[in-house]
């Protein structure tokens, strides 16, 4: 009985320091990263979601320019007739 309670004891002391709070992260490798959170497996994956949104804001900061050269170009009165 006593190993049953020396296991039972080993156990519970591995999922209570397993079950710890991770060590708090410096303020400057959370500034590298560019988020506030530590480093985790999904660091690849959020990368790339950041990189998705990166060339969202560049492809919507186009459109806007083409549709602002649309814009200017149609405005001024230079603008094709439709029945041609």
């Amino acid at each position: 009985m006593t190993r049953l309670a020396g296991l039972s004891l080993l156990a519970l002391c591995a999922a209570v320091v397993g079950c710890s709070p991770p060590p708090p992260q410096d303020k400057e490798e959370a500034a590298k990263l560019g988020r506030d959170t530590d480093a985790t497996v999904f660091d690849d994956m959020i990368q790339t979601e950041d990189r998705a949104r990166g060339v969202e804001d560049t492809l919507m900061q186009q459109k806007k320019n083409t549709d602002a050269a649309i814009e200017d170009m149609t405005s001024d009165g230079n603008a094709p007739d439709a029945d041609e």
